[in-house]
């Protein structure tokens, strides 16, 4: 299996962003939700994005923004893919490519015991990958939650999975174990407080993430 991909979403602060990166992250999430106790202003956003070296994906998350709010953020941020958080169309995800074909696109998708999404494959030509969150009646995200992970499996997913929703230092490596996602995606079990990492969190969980890895590839 390939090597599985990190993200650290939430930044708010430059010296969390470098933290993260030297540790080894893949991606970074700056949330562009008002309401949210991590938004980010897209113009500190981007002053923390330009201190980034290649290869890293700078990820702007929104819920059920307009057209032309995105497309102002990604230019204004320099984002390289954006993360779908609400109810958007597919539609809204072809248009959004068509915009910017070196914008990657990221679906959300929150499962909950009675609510499994049946309509994902539909969104497969519109977007790259798909993030599967908890659901939680009035929550967009970040509800720190798990999910059955069991669930993943009666999906299904032609695009790469990114897994959410509650994953901490204790529970990823099963996570992974029983999921073997593509990448996980991670907030608040790597902060000291909301919008606030800490380091030693974020190596801790690096390194359970490729405990784990390591033992799926011996399973197979």
């Amino acid at each position: 299996m390939d090597r599985i991909r990190i993200k650290v979403c939430g930044i708010t602060r430059p010296a969390d962003a470098q933290a993260a990166v030297h540790l080894g992250v893949d991606a970074l999430g700056f949330i562009f939700v008002k309401k949210t106790p991590r938004y980010i202003a897209p113009d500190s956003a981007r002053a923390i994005i330009k201190t980034l070296p290649p290869f890293i994906t700078r990820v702007g998350v929104f819920v059920n923004s307009s057209m032309d709010a995105v497309q102002e953020i990604v230019t204004r941020a320099g984002l390289t893919q954006v993360q779908l958080h609400g109810n958007e169309s597919i539609g809204y995800c072809d248009e959004l490519k068509s915009w910017n074909r070196s914008l990657t696109i990221c679906k959300v998708f929150r499962i909950g015991s009675e609510r499994i999404p049946t309509h994902i494959s539909g969104y497969d030509q519109a977007i790259d990958c798909v993030l599967l969150d908890t659901f939680i009646q009035g929550a967009d995200g970040g509800t720190g939650e798990i999910f059955d992970w069991n669930l993943v499996h009666g999906l299904s997913l032609k695009k790469p999975l990114i897994l959410a929703g509650g994953l901490n230092l204790e529970n990823v490596e099963e996570a992974v174990r029983k999921v073997a996602p593509y990448g996980i995606d991670i907030n608040s079990g790597v902060e000291d407080e909301p919008g606030k990492k800490n380091p030693q969190l974020i190596e801790k969980l690096i390194s359970n993430v490729r405990h784990a890895e390591k033992a799926l590839r011996n399973q197979r």
